[in-house]
C-alpha cells in the first residue's frame, strides 16, 4: 500500500511539476536568474505545506521519519555538486525524469550524468565516508534547536515560507510594471 501510495504522490507530483512549467529549461534558467520566480514560489510553497502536513502526521503517530546524521561538510558539498548540476543542466533529479518522460532528450543526458555520478560516488563512498565521519553532528532536527512543539514550529517554518514567496511575489510585480511602465508620456499636438 506504501508503494502504491508513493507511486500515486510522485505522479501527482510530476503532473503538477509539469503543468508548472517546471520541465522547461527556459523556465528554471529564468529562475535561477531571478526573472521569474513561478517555479521558487511554487517549490517554496510545496515544502510550507508538506512541512506542516508531515510534522502533523509524525506527532499524531501515524508515520515515522527515518532520520539520518547531519554532515555540514556533506550537506555542503552535496549542495555544491547539485546546484552546479542545476545550473548547467536546468534539471534537478525529479525535473529531468519529467523531462524525459515528455520526450526532452537532453534530459537522457542529465539521467545518465546522474548515474554516473552514483557509480563514481559509490566507488568512493567508503573513501568519503571515512572523511565526514568526523564531521557527523548526529541525528538533529529543527526542533532539536528551537525549543518548540514540533507541529507549531513547523507552521512557523511554513508561514516563513509564505511570508517570503508573498514578499517575493509583490517585489516581482513591481518589476513587472516598473518594465511596463513608459518612461516619458509625448503628447502631439495638431
Amino acid at each position: 500500500m506504501n508503494t502504491l501510495l508513493a507511486i500515486l504522490f510522485g505522479v501527482v507530483f510530476g503532473f503538477i511539476l509539469q503543468r508548472v512549467g517546471a520541465f522547461e529549461y527556459k523556465n528554471i534558467l529564468n529562475t535561477l536568474r531571478l526573472k521569474d520566480l513561478m517555479i521558487a514560489k511554487f517549490m517554496f510553497l510545496s515544502i510550507g505545506i508538506s512541512t506542516v502536513g508531515v510534522f502533523s502526521l509524525r506527532s499524531m503517530g501515524l508515520i515515522s521519519l527515518d532520520m539520518i546524521n547531519f554532515n555540514l561538510v556533506g550537506t555542503l558539498a552535496g549542495g555544491l555538486v547539485f546546484g552546479l548540476g542545476f545550473a548547467i543542466t536546468g534539471y534537478c533529479p525529479g525535473t529531468c525524469i519529467g523531462a524525459w518522460a515528455e520526450g526532452k532528450k537532453d534530459a537522457a543526458y542529465v539521467i545518465l550524468g546522474g548515474m554516473a555520478g552514483v557509480l563514481f560516488y559509490t566507488l568512493l563512498q567508503s573513501q568519503v565516508f571515512a572523511y565526514l565521519t568526523k564531521f557527523d553532528m548526529g541525528e538533529i532536527t529543527l526542533g532539536d534547536i528551537i525549543e518548540l512543539n514540533v507541529v507549531v514550529l513547523a507552521a512557523l517554518y511554513s508561514l516563513c515560507i509564505g511570508i517570503i514567496v508573498y514578499l517575493a511575489d509583490v517585489i516581482e510585480l513591481k518589476i513587472r510594471q516598473k518594465s511596463h511602465k513608459p518612461d516619458s508620456v509625448t503628447f502631439i499636438s495638431e
